[in-house]
């Protein structure tokens, strides 16, 4: 009988070895602050990107792909959670989904992935405020999700607040201690890469990828550049000539239709300073500077991975977290609800799939979560916002009609669909932008009568989204 029950045990280990082997593994890199200027995607031709855009050549790239929130917490939020921020009433970087009432028990991305059987590893900013096991929790970070985080700092260890450039910008307009007056600045400096903290980040995770697993693992790299302060090695703005630098298409009036909670929300008077000075090329330059920096450090993780014996059976997720505007609509950085801020790169590489291409339908990051779940052949989670879209990873074409839905604080939300964009503020301000003739979101068609059953539709969808 003993050895009855010794086989048995040994069949079942065997089995469930065999199933772990079998299950695909998955590698995630998140970019913060990454719009579509790369260069696959088509939002600036002068963006040097080439390990993303040879990542892309063989994936499925998502041109028309929507954050859930333009802002990192919420936006990360619902992405490792499944849920839109209406649902979980995380809008700002401030607040701990587990803290919400009916939320202390989410099943994160991650945790799911552990529940069947997955290592789960992370470095870099994946949730909001990087947290390793067993540390106090901040607002932000989510201590348990990963069984094992890098140890670390984000960003760089480059100039501090005393010795920055500044660049003749009169900071004063700011508040003491917010955001954009500690941050919003620009250099290359004299480091070598691989002693930043992105490099080290992206480097964990070639480590690993190096290693022999005995499970499927999935692991996830988050790269904290382009976000702000724009400081990356001298030799990322060695690429870029600020005379050859071509700036966004803006026109005077593009403030006039838009509602008043939407123009509260501009760097209007930033805008202007870059534009007297004559700075508003170099910021451009020094985004695309540090967004080539984190291409390199993107490559550094692919090309671990292609080298290894994990490359055949590794499906890589890579996408921003939400857009940002560099002079759109006299604006900078992200919050806002028009095109740059909610828009951002996702592509979906399936060893195992030999379809790739663009996809131009409406997707959403919140669809992340359900897609990898698919891909991987795990059980479905049936109360998540979003959807699969493993079938567009199959067949980029196939028939899709769906809106994406991205929100700014409670009672601010914008629908995407392929013609138009929907907004409406929480004083019922709406605006109204057609796609196909205004692509930089000018003319607010909102008080057009001949849009008035597009209006109805969005009223409609939106009521089925925010209960």
């Amino acid at each position: 009988m003993l050895k009855t029950v010794i086989l048995s045990l040994s069949l079942s280990l065997s089995t469930l070895f065999s199933f772990s082997q079998d299950k695909p593994n998955v590698v995630l890199i998140m970019v913060d602050d990454m719009n579509d200027w790369v260069g696959a995607f088509g939002g600036n031709q002068q963006a040097i990107t080439p390990h993303i855009d040879a990542l892309a050549e063989k994936s499925i790239i998502f041109k028309n792909a929507y954050c859930s929130a333009p802002l990192c917490n919420p936006s990360r939020t619902s992405i490792l959670t499944g849920y839109n921020p209406s649902t979980t009433g995380v809008y700002g970087n401030s607040k701990i989904f587990r803290n919400i009432k009916g939320f202390e028990n989410t099943i994160t991305l991650p945790q799911y992935f552990n529940q069947y059987g997955y290592s789960t590893v992370a470095a870099g900013k994946i949730f909001h405020s990087p947290r390793g096991t067993g540390q106090k929790p901040k607002p932000g970070s989510d201590p348990g999700s990963f069984e094992i985080e890098q140890k670390g700092g984000l960003g760089s260890t480059y100039p501090k607040e005393d010795n920055r450039f500044q660049h003749g910008i009169d900071y004063s307009i700011y508040k003491e201690g917010s955001h954009f007056k500690r941050s919003f600045d620009w250099a290359g400096v004299d480091v070598k890469g691989e002693t930043t903290n992105d490099w080290k980040s992206a480097d964990y995770c070639a480590q690993f990828l190096e290693k022999e697993h005995n499970k499927p693992f999935f692991l996830a790299c988050g790269i904290f550049r382009p976000h702000l302060p724009w400081y990356a090695p001298q030799k990322y703005f060695d690429l870029y000539n600020v005379d050859n630098i071509e700036l966004p298409k803006t026109i005077k009036t593009d403030l006039d239709d838009v509602g008043p909670i939407g123009a509260r929300s501009v760097q209007k008077k930033l805008h202007r300073q870059l534009v007297e000075k004559k700075k508003w090329k170099e910021a451009v330059l020094a985004y695309l500077a540090n967004l080539s920096y984190a291409d390199a450090c993107v490559g550094h993780v692919v090309d671990a991975l292609n080298k290894s014996k994990y490359n055949k059976n590794t499906i890589i997720v890579l996408m921003g977290d939400h857009g940002w505007h560099l002079g759109e609509k006299e604006h900078w950085t992200k919050q806002t609800l028009w095109e740059e801020a909610a828009k951002t790169p996702l592509l979906i590489f399936d060893p195992r799939n030999k379809t790739k291409g663009v996809s131009t339908k409406i997707v959403s990051l919140i669809d992340v979560y359900p897609t990898l779940i698919d891909l991987a052949g795990l059980p479905l989670k049936e109360d998540l916002d979003g959807q699969s879209i493993a079938k567009l990873v199959s067949n980029p074409n196939t028939e899709w009609n769906e809106l994406a839905f991205t929100s700014r604080g409670n009672g601010n939300h914008t629908l995407r669909n392929e013609n138009f964009r929907y907004i409406v503020y929480s004083d019922d301000f709406e605006e109204l932008y057609d796609h196909r003739i205004d692509p930089m979101e000018w003319h607010n068609l909102a008080n057009d009568v001949s849009q008035k059953e597009v209006l109805k539709m969005f009223r409609k969808e939106l009521k089925k989204i925010v209960k």
